[in-house]
């Protein structure tokens, strides 16, 4: 079924960069580090059936190569990418589960998020959630998840190809996602790195050094999730009446939700944030192209505007200092010779960090709206948990913002879905009363 990449694939797509490395030298069975998206279908019309999904999929699963990359080893064993032949069955990646309420959804998909890709098979699946008859008020939903050293959650788009509707005009918006080069990063100049290096360590510093009240990651592997939605325009709307920028008003508002309802006693002062920050402003890369900067936010400060006030400090730094380049996995800085090594720095590096959450903002690309013609309601993203115990992405598609909570459950019981409830209630509060 799978065979070592050869011609024709492309090898500027097929051939890992070191920043698709880093999310293998991570992954564990108890930690997979696949991130997932999760389509709730508006069901007006009917239900979608298994063998609709499949057709669908094989007819596109030969598309693009990246959707026939796997990898053999690459945990404590360097990594082969390898290729599914001409005998493979893009359709076996498909499944479906019969679930009857929202609390077996909900169940069903974090046992998905704590799963890890089998290998070495192409690294992603669709898994499709139908309701038994009679179920009410759960709908169907279709479950995409995708191993992050194949692609970050931009060039992620591509793989919405395998699924949406379209004629081939309209699919070719997925092509930049999936042909373009694998990115890569050289060359940073020797003084911006320094200063990146600086303003990494005055972060970390800032943030508290190891010491830290924020649960922390266990080795558990459970993992829970939750979802939240609003419109684009209210959170622009909340965002203009609180006198900041979107970044700034979902930051602010994440930190005020975490300081009004904290996970644990005692609270946490500080919050260390990783940041996600694209290195390819322009969006035109296959593989991933992020990397990470910290931030600080209050973890006891229950006013709105001095979180967004903090918050907006934070992204002044980053912007001006550019910290993400002290993590970003460049092809030409020193490199440990065997790839157990790396994998034993990577992890080190990851704990020496110590981040507590994860908040990434991210822009949407797709303007199909609609599987096997039947339209997407919400599109929620849903990361791995890379050394934090708590994630909120966020994903802005057009009209409909949403913002998908994964936490460690063993950490943090029960306090994806306090979350978004709380969330909910800052928003509601922070809207102008007219």
């Amino acid at each position: 079924m799978n065979s070592p990449v050869t011609t024709p694939a492309d090898p500027r797509v097929t051939e890992l960069a070191p920043p698709d490395h880093t999310y293998l030298h991570m992954d564990t069975d108890g930690a997979p580090m696949h991130w997932s998206m999760i389509l709730e279908l508006d069901t007006t019309g009917g239900l979608l059936g298994l063998d609709e999904v499949r057709a669908r999929v094989r007819d596109r699963g030969r598309l693009f190569d990246i959707f026939r990359m796997g990898v053999r080893n690459g945990r404590w064993r360097k990594p082969e990418v390898v290729l599914a032949d001409g005998s493979w069955d893009p359709g076996e990646h498909v499944s479906e589960f019969a679930v009857s309420d929202r609390a077996d959804l909900q169940r069903r998909v974090s046992a998905l998020l704590e799963s890890p890709l089998p290998r070495p098979r192409p690294f992603w699946d669709i898994t499709l959630f139908t309701p038994t008859p009679g179920a009410e008020a759960v709908g169907q939903w279709v479950l995409l998840r995708v191993h992050h050293s194949i692609s970050d959650g931009i060039a992620g788009a591509a793989f919405a190809a395998l699924l949406a509707d379209g004629e081939p005009e309209d699919l070719a918006e997925f092509e930049r996602f999936a042909t373009s080069p694998r990115f890569r990063i050289s060359g940073i100049d020797p003084e911006k790195l320094k200063e990146a290096k600086a303003a990494f360590n005055d972060q970390h510093a800032a943030g508290g050094g190891k010491k830290r009240a924020w649960p922390s990651l266990t080795k558990s592997g459970r993992r829970e999730h939750a979802l939240f939605s609003t419109s684009t325009r209210t959170l622009r709307k909340a965002a203009k009446a609180n006198d900041a920028s979107v970044h700034e008003f979902v930051l602010g508002a994440i930190g005020r939700t975490l300081s009004i309802d904290p996970p644990a006693s005692p609270q946490a002062d500080v919050l260390r944030v990783t940041l996600p920050v694209t290195l390819d402003e322009e969006f035109r890369h296959t593989g991933n192209a992020v990397s990470v900067a910290l931030l600080n936010l209050p973890g006891y400060e229950t006013d709105l505007g001095r979180q967004i006030d903090r918050a907006r400090g934070e992204l002044k730094t980053i912007a001006e200092r550019r910290p993400e380049l002290y993590l970003a996995a460049a092809d030409d800085l020193p490199r440990a010779p065997l790839w157990g090594l790396q994998r034993a720095i990577v992890n080190a590096s990851m704990a020496h960090m110590h981040p507590d959450v994860h908040i990434g903002i991210n822009p949407g690309f797709s303007r199909v709206r609609s599987v096997l013609g039947t339209p997407i309601s919400t599109l929620t993203p849903l990361s791995p948990l890379a050394g934090y115990s708590f994630s909120v992405t966020v994903l802005i598609l057009g009209t409909t913002t949403t913002f998908g909570v994964v936490t460690d459950a063993e950490a943090l019981p029960g306090y994806a879905e306090r979350f978004v409830a709380r969330f909910g209630e800052v928003l509601s509060e922070a809207l102008p009363s007219s």
